[in-house]
């Protein structure tokens, strides 16, 4: 055998055998579990901001992966992604991730320029979701996720696992780096999604407000008058409370290895149903207020979420607590039966909803004092159980709205 030959074979064994040595693994920042709510709610947000991690994105100024932390590249606010290992510098590689009826063939194409000692490198393909797909999951079921890779033209064996596509209504709080993890990213302010100020059935609940006489208008915080904004407030719990809206205790989710989630109707699905738990009620209060320019919150303590609200948008503003569990303790008529009743029925009933909404007031207003401390703990140990959500801030970060199919008119 002539030397050139031996050399040509000899090239061809080793190139076979690093290219065997590369491997592919599945990677999900919430293991085999995949939130709609989070995936729609969270569309447009950009983690990082002008920073880029992503290495085919990166700049100059861009910080620099840590030691033994792994490459990205492509989509680094992606949710999957595929590991690769053994990967030769400067390879050209393709990866593709799909979901059956949830995720079309999505793809990062290009140039692996950094890698690990061991030829690690982490690709999140642009993800091409089906929204209106995710927007229809209301009981959880399992999905085929393919994970697909080549490189330098050679494919890699490709990967499918099954997976748990989550109830839209399932609302993560936060994610642990693992299983038995104390480290975890806070994802409370996802809560924020099921506050829609833009739902139709909001202006049909200030409507009936406004039918009640409590107040002749809903001009937020114009009038400079923490007294009137209290009013608007009452005016909303006293037409919710005429919806016939009780307190319901549906809270609990499928257990997930690494998230921490809770179940959170919708507004429509709460006013159908007439039944709403500590967050829906909150949710549902909060949409409405955040229709008239009221800045609200979503304050979660262990075990429980409360409403907050602010009384002017002044830095400084006075923030009230309102318990909205207690939204189902007054038995009132519908607001369209307010005409029909005596004058004497109609005091009573304002005064016994005004009674419980200052009741309300006062258990909300003690817990905000309970938990301040730990309401203003922004620190890295700060309680994960104990957390105060700004839709404001929510929307300015760009947690949007959930439109369920219902939404639509």
């Amino acid at each position: 055998m002539s030397s050139r030959l031996s050399l040509l074979l000899f090239a061809f064994v080793i190139s076979s055998s690093l290219q065997a040595e590369i491997t592919l693994d599945p990677w999900s920042y919430t293991d085999q579990d995949l939130y709609p709510s989070a995936i729609v709610s969270t569309a447009t947000v950009d983690w990082n901001g002008d920073d880029q991690d992503a290495e085919d994105k990166k700049s100059a100024d861009d910080p620099k992966p840590k030691k033994k932390e792994i490459p990205i590249y492509g989509d680094e606010n992606g949710w999957l992604a595929v590991d690769l290992t053994g990967v030769p510098k400067n390879a050209d590689v393709q990866v593709t991730i799909s979901i059956d009826g949830f995720m079309k063939p999505s793809t990062w194409k290009g140039k692996i320029t950094k890698i690990t000692k061991d030829g690690e490198a982490r690709v999140f393909p642009k993800a091409i979701w089906d929204y209106d797909a995710l927007l229809k999951v209301r009981q959880q079921r399992p999905v085929n996720v393919t994970f697909k890779a080549t490189v330098n033209g050679t494919d890699i064996p490709e990967d499918t696992e099954t997976y748990v596509m989550r109830a839209l209504n399932d609302c993560m709080f936060y994610v642990k780096y693992a299983e038995d993890s104390d480290q975890f990213d806070d994802f409370s302010w996802l809560f924020a999604a099921y506050v829609n100020e833009n739902h139709p059935e909001v202006d049909i609940i200030l409507k009936e407000a406004l039918e009640s006489g409590i107040v002749s208008d809903f001009d937020g915080y114009q009038d400079g008058d923490p007294k009137a904004v209290m009013m608007q407030v009452f005016a909303v719990w006293n037409a919710l409370q005429r919806r016939g809206i009780k307190y319901s205790d549906i809270s609990h989710t499928t257990p997930s290895k690494t998230v921490v989630s809770q179940t959170v109707r919708f507004l429509d699905d709460s006013i159908k149903d007439t039944q709403a738990n500590c967050v829906d009620g909150s949710v549902l209060m909060a949409s409405v207020l955040s229709k008239i320019g009221i800045t609200s919150y979503l304050v979660m303590i262990p075990g429980h979420c409360f409403l907050a609200f602010d009384l002017s948008d002044d830095d400084d503003a006075k923030r009230v607590g309102l318990e909205t569990t207690m939204l189902g303790n007054n038995e009132i008529k519908p607001v369209e039966e307010i005409p029909h009743l005596t004058e004497k029925a109609k005091l009573d009933e304002f005064k016994a909803s005004y009674k419980t909404f200052t009741s309300a007031v006062s258990i909300g207003n003690a817990n905000l004092k309970k938990y301040k401390d730990k309401l203003d703990d922004d620190s890295d140990d700060a309680d994960p159980d104990v957390q105060i959500i700004s839709i404001p801030d929510a929307r300015d970060l760009g947690i949007m709205p959930i439109s369920t199919q219902r939404d639509i008119k």
